[in-house]
């Protein structure tokens, strides 16, 4: 039968070890008394196995013989058997409508008994169902044979299903910053296209009148959309790379991989509980560096949730004490007190007889026949096997009651008792407290009652002043209290009530509020019996913990369910509060009944408004403030719409205690901050109970604890931890470097890109304003996949400060608690820095490189694919720059961008079908010395003004990292220690009690090592308690100060806890496991191997992995005893651990002193290699159309003007003019032409080429069609332009003849032989009819025979990189000497006079750079100049005024920053 088979009503037999398919009641099992077990670890993650039963009439039904026998005499019944008696059986079941709730059922059983009778079934009777009656969907029977029930609840309606949702999706706020910083980047990208838009549209009539870019004199393009909105999209597109879409999927590789590092810290790994850190919200790691507020649990969480019975008051008197020793340790003081008397005895027995009966443990043994407890909270169980360890052993329970074996002395022996229970009233948190009626032994009915001491004064029969002392007394020590009472009745009034419980139980609306009111009716005029106070440890490290949070800044609010004595006490043990505090409360009295009084709501504003006052008048004076509410207080706040007011008083607090808080309350006070404050902080909440679930939940950070109340709490965080101390790791190291680093991630991505497109944006300005990239399209693509290892290792990797500074020096937390890496400020320094560094590139492309005339070398694709490399270049300093720390892996991730942006070159450019303008451009490119100068001098100049810029931000507005290293650098750290190494005398008090030296508070736990040295380098005096603080001067209802022990100053709170899940019962064994509850690192003081010594700052630094050191948030390092081999322990390698050797890249005076030095040196001989070069190169021009100028780098005896225009009608004019030779030039001689301005690379111009045409391949009619217009396709005559396109019909084509020297103008060296020999004319050449070949529209550059494979034609069918052209027209092999007359001869065929451009010719030797670049070296050597500059003034502030190392120089201007302040903690 399949699950979807399934219907209500249906009876189904499941077998031990299955999973149940549906939501039944059971009928019968093979358990005794139809009691099973199962196992609900994949509904709400419990371990602990859950007692459900059948009802008993049922179960008795079927599993009886036929003379009313129990047919399992010594076996458990037969499964066959009782579906035998299936067939008797006449029932009915009632249940509720299908709810959420799995803690909860409401539901009757109709049972027919007696004979039918033909107008009906017999007599039913009625009996009640609950939760324990109801087996879930999803759970798994387990310790028992068989089970078998009836279907209520399938499908969607089973509470499974019901609870089944969505996993609340987190946004991490650095997530939000960078969508918000995306809708920016788009904006801006739309701005920027808006402007190349308007300038296109400004230029478009000019650009429209140039003859060769649109020969019939119309611009219409074949854009469908209107101009000015189809070029808005195109210049979009283009400056698409601003928005770095990777950045989301990068982001992800770099949370992969930090996610990778927390879960293989070994410093917050538990080898005891073979326990490591675990991510489940992997997006959330650099979350863990913003958090402001801290949202704790204290039981587990703080505490160890290992509960001991360790003082009792009985008979006015209290026994136990609290100390190291495990278990009570009174028991011998309360056998002789029971012997002294018989009242005492009397008194003793009666209070054990509460704790032994008076619960809902069930007695269980596992498979190796270990008998446990199995109890619904560790309170209980703790309280029921004390009761064994003091001779009232609870030995087994049935449906009708349970069995106590006890020795009552040592002349009666061991007795056992029979006990009938008749009721049970269980336990709620309204109520908060339970009871059972029982008939004793002697036939007494007794009421047997347990709860808050608050709910249990209240109804006591008489006032109890010392049990209210004694109280008092636990409280303060740290325990949590209870209350013990008892009530005789008689059968008359027990029959009465009986009745009215009976109803309750069987009603099926608002049954919770009859039975409560039920047993309110019982549970009054009791006797009280005395009391007890229960210990639950503080882990360890929790107070060092705390203090290094609150260091960093990080407010902490413990939400708790203890009473507020209780939570104020552990407070002070945690050091959540300090004696320093002023600490207010808030207390709204409980009414009548456990109910919360009413309360005006003007009344309590004008109390917040007053307790605000207060706060303000604290912090003037420079003390700390704390607030301590209650439950009742918070659920007025919240009723009375006060959250603000409340809020304002909560967040001028450093610590907030909400004390009897319900699992909702706790996540509503998550929520009220969340959503109070502005900017929205971010939150964190960390607990390890169900009741955690919420808040965790609610908060941005979820931290679940791996503690005892099961797995529910770890299932539902973000991070996993195994103890609170590990806290203090997972922020303040691994929270804030991964903060840091994805920080660094994130500007660097949006800067590279920004770099990238305002060079884009720039080339528009001299490629008119068409959309024409500056680099090949497959060469632009590329851009993020080179550039993306780097980065990627930068925030994998980068470490400012390691691990043992992040904890000594919590302050450092602050950046990203304050986001202050990752801010408006940050943005904008991050464009400004792109606009500096893009303008370095694009003036040393125009400015430096406008004058290059060396072979080929400034057509589009070769300069294009230089500059680009140039940016590859300075993308990659970049990323060294910003980086912190240097090892191995974010070395090889550099060198693996180059190895693959070079493999890419190679294979790009030798796969001629992907570009074939591409084809051997990289070995062009290398070939020429100026694609060298520009890889120094790009990233040299981006040195210089990035160490200036660190520089002044170093000297004048350092951070706190800096000036940490600058300390750590100088082994001067021991002047600024935090307060934990130096601590005061108050706090080496705390520190002492905290180390169980003498305690007043009940603190048990044993130091780490640091604290071990703390007290032993102390000043030997003896630990002493520290002093209560003072209460406030107010003397308000609300607002309390703590009572002595005598009680007195206010209604006393129980700090005894009932807040657990209703159905998570707790083993305690009779023989523990020899590794169940090890506390060895609490019972042992452990010891670690010292740490690694400090790293030097630019030392290579790689100490001793952290199995082997000393870590600092305290990693476990005691070795589970009897647990076998630790199956999870995290990968020890040092790759794991961040444990690399490292150089550290961090930014000194000296550094930048010697960087300039060397930067400036390194431009200044490479601007003299370049000036030298430049110098000896001879050259002369002649501009002989346009408007004279005079050519930057040239000088006025170089230049001659003379004119020869085109005819009006196009006709060729033919020039004669005589120069003279100024200075002499040895062959080879240079002689170019120049058309300035000239727009080859003006998009529609350089796309409008057919490439196969030129290498002679066939070419579909389509192709030509789609790529060339008409006008540049087909003459007027009809016949077909071969090659087609605009460059092929506007080839210069003037003609330069010097009459003294022969000029070669089909010279090798014109041209990149792998280019030429491409070229070549189609096989039907040149007999195709009808078609107008090249050298009948230019027959002055090419002739018949050559065709397309002319010199002058291969140079001229690549554009050229700028908005000019410069061209080779040959070569003079015969030297030219000074003085010497030429007469020039030119042919004046093209026109541009229309254009207003220029021409000219240029004669010119050449060089080692290829000619002359006299801007390029005067560039370089001022560019050195100003390095030389910087560095004298570093080197003359440093002698002058130096700032004092780990010193801001202007405090206030670096945020108020001090040397004390470096390591508050």
């Amino acid at each position: 039968v399949t699950w979807a088979d399934i219907t209500v009503g249906d009876i189904l037999v499941v077998k031990g070890e299955e999973d149940l398919p549906a939501d039944l009641v059971p009928l019968a099992s093979s358990g005794a008394d139809g009691v099973c077990y199962v196992s609900t670890a994949n509904l709400d993650g419990e371990t602990n196995l859950k007692i459900k039963s059948a009802a008993a009439a049922v179960q008795s039904m079927l599993c009886t013989d036929g003379d009313g026998g129990d047919v399992r005499a010594d076996a458990p019944p037969l499964l066959n058997q009782a579906v035998e008696g299936l067939s008797t059986l006449r029932a009915t079941v009632e249940a509720e409508a299908p709810t959420k709730s799995i803690h909860a059922f409401n539901g009757t059983l109709l049972l027919q008994s007696g004979q039918a009778t033909p107008g009906g079934e017999g007599e039913a009777k009625r009996y009640p169902l609950c939760a324990d009656q109801l087996l879930l969907r999803g759970t798994q029977l387990k310790n028992t044979a068989w089970c078998f029930g009836v279907v209520v609840y399938t499908g969607r309606e089973t509470r499974m299903a019901k609870n089944s949702s969505k996993t609340p999706m987190k946004l991490a706020n650095l997530e939000h910053v960078v969508n918000r910083a995306m809708l920016i980047v788009l904006g801006t990208q739309a701005i920027l296209s808006l402007l190349s838009d308007v300038m296109y549209c400004a230029t478009k009539e000019s650009f429209e009148k140039y003859w060769y870019l649109f020969p019939s004199g119309s611009g219409k393009t074949s854009i469908l959309l209107p101009d000015w909105i189809g070029y808005w999209f195109t210049f979009f597109i283009l400056y698409c790379n601003l928005m770095p879409i990777s950045l989301y999927a990068a982001m992800e590789v770099c949370n992969f991989a930090q996610a990778y590092f927390i879960k293989s810290d070994l410093g917050m790994y538990d080898e005891e509980q073979d326990c490591p850190a675990t991510v489940r919200s992997t997006n959330l790691c650099h979350e863990l560096g913003q958090v402001s507020y801290v949202f704790s649990d204290k039981t587990g969480t703080l505490t160890q949730n290992v509960m001991e019975l360790k003082r009792i008051s009985v008979a006015g008197r209290i026994f136990g004490e609290v100390s190291e020793n495990r278990g009570f340790t009174g028991a011998e003081a309360l056998a002789a007190a029971r012997r002294e008397s018989r009242a005492s005895g009397e008194a003793a027995d009666a209070f054990l007889e509460v704790l032994a009966v008076s619960h809902t443990v069930m007695v269980t043994e596992d498979q190796f026949g270990t008998v446990k407890y199995e109890a619904e909270s560790p309170d209980e169980g703790a309280l029921v096997e004390a009761a064994r360890d003091l001779g009232w052993d609870f030995r087994s329970r049935t449906n009708q009651g349970l069995v106590v074996e006890t020795a009552r002395d040592d002349s009666r022996g061991t007795e056992t008792l029979q006990y009938t229970v008749l009721a049970v009233n269980a336990f709620t948190s309204a109520r908060k407290r339970m009871s059972v009626v029982v008939r004793s032994p002697a036939g007494e009915i007794l009421v047997l009652v347990k709860g808050a001491d608050n709910v249990m004064l209240e109804r006591a029969a008489t006032l109890h002043p010392h049990v209210e002392a004694h109280l008092a007394e636990f409280a303060q020590e740290g325990l949590r209290t209870l209350v013990l009472g008892r009530r005789r009745i008689d059968a008359a009034e027990f029959a009465d009530w009986h009745a009215e419980y009976e109803r309750a139980q069987s009603a099926m609306q608002d049954r919770e509020a009859l039975l409560s009111a039920a047993a309110e009716r019982l549970e009054a005029q009791l006797e009280i019996l005395g009391a007890t106070g229960i210990e639950d440890k503080l882990q360890v490290g929790v107070a060092e913990t705390i203090v290094r949070l609150r260091g960093a800044g990080v407010k902490l609010w413990v939400l708790t369910g203890d009473k507020l004595e209780t939570a104020r006490n552990i407070g002070y043990s945690t050091k959540v509060l300090s004696d320093e505090m002023e600490v207010m409360i808030l207390d709204i009295g409980s009414g009548a009944g456990g109910g919360t009084a009413a309360v005006d709501a003007e009344e309590l504003r004008a109390e917040l408004v007053g307790m605000a006052a207060i706060a303000d008048g604290a912090i003037s004076e420079g003390r700390e403030v704390a607030l301590m509410v209650t439950g009742s207080s918070l659920e007025q706040v919240s009723e009375l719409g006060l959250g603000g007011p409340f809020l304002e008083v909560a967040t001028r607090c450093k610590v907030v205690i909400a004390c009897r808080v319900s699992p909702l309350q706790k996540a509503w006070m998550v929520r009220l901050v969340r959503t109070g404050i502005s900017p929205t902080p971010v939150t964190l909440s960390i607990g390890d109970g169900a009741n955690d679930v919420p808040m965790i939940q609610e908060a941005q950070v979820g931290v679940g604890i791996s503690g005892r109340e099961g797995r529910q709490a770890v299932n539902a965080a973000d991070f996993a931890i195994a103890q609170f101390r590990f806290l203090q790791r997972l922020l303040l190291v691994h929270g804030r470097l991964n903060y840091r680093r994805m920080c660094k991630f994130i500007l660097y991505s949006f800067w590279k890109n920004a770099v990238l497109t305002l060079l884009l944006f720039y080339y528009t300005f001299i490629s008119g304003f068409s959309g024409t990239s500056m680099f090949d399209g497959m060469v632009w693509t590329s851009f993020n996949v080179i550039l993306f290892f780097p980065i990627i290792a930068t925030g994998v990797f980068d470490r400012d400060v390691d691990d043992k500074q992040a904890v000594q020096f919590p302050k450092l937390y602050e950046n990203g608690r304050l986001g202050l890496d990752l801010n408006m400020v940050k943005m904008t320094e991050m464009l400004l820095s792109a606009l500096v560094h893009s303008l370095i590139i694009f003036l040393i492309t125009n400015l430096v490189f406008f004058d290059i005339d060396t072979v080929h070398a400034n057509n589009y694709y070769a300069f294009g694919t230089s500059v680009f490399t140039w940016l590859v270049f300075a993308m990659n300093y970049r990323v060294v720059f910003v980086t912190s720390t240097i090892n191995w892996v974010f070395a090889a991730a550099v060198a693996s961008s180059f190895f693959l942006y070079f493999l890419f070159l190679v294979v790009y450019c030798r796969t001629q079908w992907l570009s074939p303008w591409m084809y051997n451009v990289d070995i062009h490119m290398i070939q020429e010395p100026l694609f060298w100068v520009g890889i120094v001098a790009v990233p040299a100049l981006a040195i210089m003004v990035d160490s200036f810029k660190a520089y002044l931000l170093l000297e004048f507005l350092p951070d706190r990292r800096g000036l940490v290293l600058e300390r750590v650098s100088l082994r001067e750290a021991d002047e600024i220690q935090p307060v934990l190494d130096k601590p005061s005398a108050a706090e080496s008090e705390s520190s002492h009690a905290d180390l169980g030296v003498s305690s007043g508070r009940g603190a048990s736990l044993q130091s780490c090592p640091e604290e071990e040295n703390v007290a032993a380098s102390g000043s030997g005096e003896s630990a002493q308690e520290a002093p209560l603080p003072a209460g406030p001067s107010s003397a308000s209802s609300w607002r309390r100060r703590f009572a002595g022990p005598s009680g007195a100053g206010g209604v006393l709170r129980s700090s005894f806890i009932f807040d657990h899940p209703p159905t998570a019962p707790r083993r305690i064994a009779f023989l523990r496991n020899p590794t169940a509850g090890d506390t060895s690192l609490v019972d042992q003081p452990h010891t670690l191997t010292a740490a690694a010594a400090t790293p030097q700052s630019g030392a290579a630094v790689g100490g001793p992995l952290p199995d082997e050191a000393d870590i600092e948030s305290g990693g476990s390092s005691v070795a589970a005893q009897g647990g076998g081999a630790a199956v999870r322990r995290p990968n020890t390698s040092r790759f794991s651990q961040q444990q690399l050797p490292y150089w550290r890249n961090g930014v000194t005076w000296r550094r930048i002193l010697w960087g300039a030095l060397c930067t400036g040196t390194i431009l200044f001989v490479l601007g003299i290699f370049v000036l030298v070069q430049t110098n000896q190169v001879s050259m002369f021009e002649i501009q002989y159309d346009g408007e004279e100028r005079r050519p930057l780098g040239t000088y006025p005896e170089e230049m001659n003007y003379h004119e020869c225009h085109v005819g009006t009608d196009g006709a060729t004019s033919s020039c004669m003019f005589d120069v003279t030779v100024p200075q002499d030039m040895q062959p080879p001689i240079v002689l170019l032409y120049e058309v300035t301005p000239f727009y080859q690379n003006y998009y529609s111009y350089m796309t409008s080429v057919v490439f196969d045409q030129l290498t002679g391949e066939y070419v579909p009619r389509s192709e030509v069609e789609a790529t060339c217009a008409e006008p540049s396709r087909q003459t007027s005559a009809g016949d077909e332009i071969f090659p087609c396109g605009l460059v092929a019909t506007s080839v210069f084509n003037d003609t330069v003849e010097v009459l003294e020297v022969p000029v070669n103008e089909d010279d090798p060296r014109m041209n990149w032989q792998s280019d030429y020999d491409r070229f070549a004319n189609p096989e039907d050449y040149p007999g195709r009819a009808n078609t107008s070949w090249l050298y009948e529209r230019y027959p002055t550059i090419t002739d018949e025979q050559r065709g397309v494979k002319s010199r002058r034609v291969v140079d001229w069918m690549f554009p050229s990189f700028f908005g000019h052209v410069r061209n080779t027209y040959g070569f003079i092999d015969a030297p030219l000497h000074k003085g010497q007359q030429l007469t020039i001869r030119v042919n004046a065929s093209f026109p541009v006079q229309e254009l207003g451009a220029e021409k000219r010719v240029i004669f010119t030797t050449r060089n080692g750079l290829g000619g002359r670049h006299t801007v390029m070296a005067y560039l370089l050597l001022a560019s050195s100049c100003a390095c030389y500059l910087m560095a004298i003034a570093v080197l003359l502030v440093q002698r002058t005024c130096p700032r004092r190392a780990g010193s801001p120089r202007f405090p206030a201007l670096s945020g108020g920053l001090t040397v004390d302040s470096f390591g508050e903690a």
